[in-house]
């Protein structure tokens, strides 16, 4: 069988094209090797829960979407580690928070089936009582996260909860 694998590739031009260009082809071979994600692909697989269009709900959880989305900047710039923070909050981090893992699935049927369930908790005083923050909450088992949108009005607000909720579970996860 190796062989036939040997001669196929030969046949087609693959093998020569290995030799030249090792580094390059491993990831078509070699099952394991971590792809790092990127924003595009983190967006891609997150799927919003609106409410019903037309509604003042739904005009804020896209608001928020569009926040989220603005979070770009942590692929081009990421937000540095500072005093206290365990690390920094790059694309790869950020899925990892998500889900529990921070590279893209390696599997085409996995990468398919990767989703992100974005929720929004419009009434957490209902559920918490009297408060004065509430933070994102993500289960990366079953890969959803829900924004409390009482307390992200603000892209400062939202930037500010989202990156102190991050690095609260870097800390939880450290012990």
């Amino acid at each position: 069988m190796l062989d036939q694998l040997k001669e196929g590739l030969r046949l087609y031009g693959l093998a020569e094209l290995l030799n030249q260009y090792p580094e390059i082809c491993m990831p078509l071979f070699v099952a394991g090797q971590d792809i790092e994600a990127n924003a595009e692909f983190v967006m891609s697989a997150i799927s919003p829960e609106l409410s019903e269009k037309g509604t003042y709900k739904y005009q804020v959880e896209v608001k928020l979407v569009n926040f989220l989305q603005d979070l770009y900047e942590f692929e081009e710039n990421p937000e540095h580690a500072e005093d206290g923070c365990p690390r920094a909050v790059t694309t790869s981090t950020f899925l990892q928070w998500l889900t529990g893992q921070g590279h893209v699935p390696l599997l085409p049927s996995e990468k398919n089936d990767f989703v992100v369930a974005l929720q929004f908790n419009h009434d957490c005083s209902a559920e918490f009582g009297i408060h004065s923050m509430c933070y994102p909450v993500v289960s990366a088992f079953s890969k959803t996260i829900v924004l409390p949108v009482k307390h992200m009005t603000a892209y400062d607000q939202f930037r500010g909860l989202l990156l102190e909720a991050f690095h609260l579970g870097q800390e939880f996860h450290k012990v």
